[in-house]
């Protein structure tokens, strides 16, 4: 698949992303762990999308957008991680190891622009809030329900363009950087992996540790252990 209908395709998906996080539906096809093997699987490198989703979910999840808090746009770093990965695997440019970290690195730049982007895109929908307001006034749903599809529109539009920037952007800038890494790294690159996903689980283990309910952590992990060993030994 060349570079045009790869763009195409990796950037509807990163408007579906954007709107799935918090805009709509919120299906949870957004986290990385589903939506990096669903690109993995789509341009034929499955493992590339499974590894990637597995070490970014884990970071992510430290952050992720729940009732009235705003995370990271890790979500849309991770859709640009996954396309680039899969781009570069595709053309043999380096070792598997080493375009997933390169990628991975990649997202966290695109994620901290796709948060710049959503706060922008925050302020524009205030004005729509005080449309629906005016419309709610005088029981116009039509109006209403226009204008709540209109601020789903703008989060499509923000997602499509954040990874079609991304995208192209890494195109032009990392294929240099893939190809000067020298092959000989990759088992350096492949221990950076495990190191990216420890970050992860220290930081979730952390959120349960800041807690006074640790209980809700040390009781799921008792009965985890408790099954394991009953199907092992039993």
């Amino acid at each position: 698949m060349d570079a045009i209908s790869s763009l195409f395709i990796i950037s509807i998906i990163g408007g579906i992303v954007a709107i799935d996080t918090t805009a709509a539906w919120q299906t949870m096809v957004s986290q990385p762990v589903v939506i990096c093997p669903l690109i993995g699987f789509i341009f034929g490198q499955p493992e590339i999308g499974v590894t990637l989703g597995i070490i970014l979910e884990m970071p992510w999840l430290v952050n992720v957008p729940c009732g009235g808090k705003h995370g990271s746009e890790g979500n849309l770093g991770a859709v640009a991680a996954a396309a680039i990965a899969v781009y570069f695997a595709n053309r043999q440019l380096n070792t598997d190891n080493i375009i997933i970290i390169v990628a991975a690195l990649y997202a966290i730049g695109v994620a901290r622009l796709g948060n710049y982007l959503v706060e922008r895109v925050r302020k524009i929908n205030l004005s729509l809030i005080h449309r629906a307001d005016i419309a709610a006034a005088s029981a116009d749903m039509p109006q209403i329900t226009a204008l709540n599809w209109t601020g789903v529109l703008y989060s499509f539009i923000m997602g499509y363009a954040l990874i079609v920037f991304s995208f192209t952007f890494a195109i032009l800038t990392l294929t240099p950087l893939i190809t000067f890494i020298h092959p000989n790294f990759d088992y350096a690159f492949g221990l950076a992996k495990f190191g990216i996903f420890g970050v992860g689980v220290g930081g979730i283990v952390s959120l349960f540790f800041n807690q006074k309910s640790k209980w809700y952590f040390f009781l799921p992990t008792l009965i985890g252990l408790v099954s394991w060993i009953f199907l092992v030994f039993l």
